[in-house]
């Protein structure tokens, strides 16, 4: 009787340990929690992009030269290196613009082609905290491969304070067979061979607040630039980028001209 008892005891704190588990896991991804992201302080090849419309996010390439989203409406530009707060204060308000790049087949109406250039009026001093971001060595797809989507965005919804968390997110490069299935194509956004989409297969649509034009790196280098998604890039929901590797000797073309 006392081992059928202890039995029963122990499966059914095992039952409610799991369920517990279950939950905790649902619950995590209600809200951006720094337990479950990657906080970093640096080194870094972010940088944060700021204006009277939404912010926006660059990708360093070169020491006067950020790569970002031409989608990125940024009337009264302000350049901070992306980092908490705190940390890069002796850089805050010092970095400045000299002149941004569209490319020159984008249109409002289309994701294609969804890349600028902006260049600094001063190039960056690298060190062991601010980095380069590598633009990728070919156009060969990285499909089936996982890559990482750094970002930042905020542990509430509220975007008028400093964004305060910093996201990697690992997810898989989609087939583009996947990409036209996915339940982001609803929006009437028509993907081209421009594009790719990548994000986590079991990731529910979630809501959160991110910074837009986060970058995806694969193999440690630059492949893509976030154009839109419908839910939660750095949490894993599918989203679309503009494949660096089609674009990269307009993008040196730019950085040579100018």
């Amino acid at each position: 009787m006392n081992h059928h008892f202890l039995v029963f005891s122990m499966l059914t704190v095992v039952a409610v340990t799991a369920t517990i588990v279950s939950v905790a896991q649902g619950l995590e991804r209600e809200i951006l929690s720094p337990e479950q992201m990657n906080i970093k302080t640096g080194p870094t090849f972010l940088i944060f992009l700021y204006s009277e419309y939404e912010p926006c996010l660059g990708t360093l390439i070169h020491e006067q030269w950020i790569l970002t989203a031409a989608h990125c409406f940024l009337p009264y530009l302000e350049i901070d290196i992306a980092s908490k707060r705190d940390y890069f204060d002796d850089m805050k308000g010092k970095l400045t613009y000299h002149l941004s790049v569209q490319h020159p087949n984008f249109t409002r109406g289309s994701a294609e082609n969804d890349l600028m250039l902006i260049k600094l009026k001063e190039p960056l001093k690298l060190n062991d905290q601010v980095k380069l971001a590598v633009l990728p060595n070919t156009t060969d797809n990285r499909e089936g491969e996982m890559c990482t989507v750094s970002g930042w965005g905020w542990t509430w919804q509220v975007t008028y304070v400093y964004p305060d968390i910093q996201i990697d997110q690992k997810v898989l490069w989609f087939s583009a067979e996947c990409c036209q299935q996915s339940q982001v194509s609803e929006a009437p956004v028509q993907v081209t061979e421009n594009m790719f989409c990548a994000g986590s297969p079991s990731a529910p649509r979630q809501s959160c607040k991110e910074m837009t034009a986060a970058p995806i790196l694969c193999q440690n280098q630059l492949y893509g630039i976030l154009s839109w998604s419908k839910g939660c890039a750095l949490r894993g929901d599918t989203g679309y980028y503009t494949k660096i590797s089609h674009y990269t000797d307009w993008i040196l073309k730019v950085i040579r001209t100018y």
